[in-house]
């Protein structure tokens, strides 16, 4: 059997990505997905989250965000995503997408 290790654990980020937005397409299907942060540089540690944006055509309230990332966590759950997984949900409106250009944004597709 293998040990997981928490660089066991982040080498399978990609899997985990791949499972949430299959949970964001099946929860909010006008939703758009996007990589940031470290996954999106190349610059991930076994200390790493792996930060996904889940693009709301309009800006989210805070009671709307929380209900929205925890129907997807949920989801991906039942999908298979281990609770383990370094995966972090930032649900955010269109319009707020500006804020993280100054990064590498990368769009993600189911």
């Amino acid at each position: 059997m293998t040990r997981t290790t928490p660089l066991r654990i982040i080498m399978e980020w990609k899997s985990y990505v791949r499972v949430v937005i299959e949970a964001v397409r099946r929860v909010v299907p006008e939703a758009e997905t996007y990589l940031v942060g470290g996954a999106a540089e190349g610059r991930l540690t076994v200390a790493s989250d792996v930060d996904v944006l889940v693009v709301l055509p309009r800006r989210p309230s805070v009671d709307e965000a929380v209900e929205v990332r925890t129907k997807i966590i949920e989801e991906a759950e039942k999908l298979g995503l281990p609770p383990h997984a370094p995966v972090e949900l930032h649900v955010i409106g269109k319009d707020e997408l500006r804020r993280y250009a100054r990064g590498s944004v990368i769009p993600l597709h189911p």
